[in-house]
């Protein structure tokens, strides 16, 4: 029973992040990463917390400043997290390495909540995809 199911994820690795979609948050065990270097983008960073998404299976997870994961899931769920983690430090959500945001980053309008926020990957307002 068990055998066809992790053959069913072998065969196609995108099914671990679609369940993280469907769950948002999985159960954690705190454990220490060597950073993320080969098989996982940064996709948001603040106060040294870095959003993480795996290149094979679409999940993310939550890694502190010490390299330590403190929670994995959906992108969504994950971004939720970092935000709640740090109010008071923005939240550089651009997938473009290095990324400081700043007053005079570009603004646009959420597709979905129709609010100006500054250009990046997700609404800082209502946190949804800005793809």
């Amino acid at each position: 029973m068990y055998q066809n199911k992790i053959a069913m994820i072998a065969a196609n690795p995108k099914l671990v992040g679609k369940l993280c979609d469907l769950i948002g948050s999985m159960p954690n065990i705190d454990f220490p990463t060597m950073g993320g270097k080969v098989f996982w983008d940064t996709l948001a960073e603040s106060g040294g917390w870095k959003l993480q998404k795996n290149k094979l299976t679409d999940h993310c997870r939550l890694i502190d400043p010490s390299n330590i994961r403190r929670a994995w899931g959906s992108e969504r769920a994950m971004m939720n997290a970092l935000e709640r983690l740090q109010p008071s430090t923005p939240v550089s959500n651009d997938y473009t390495p290095g990324y400081t945001s700043n007053s005079e980053s570009r603004k646009v309008f959420c597709p979905n909540c129709g609010q100006k926020v500054p250009e990046g990957r997700f609404c800082k307002e209502c946190g949804s995809r800005m793809d």
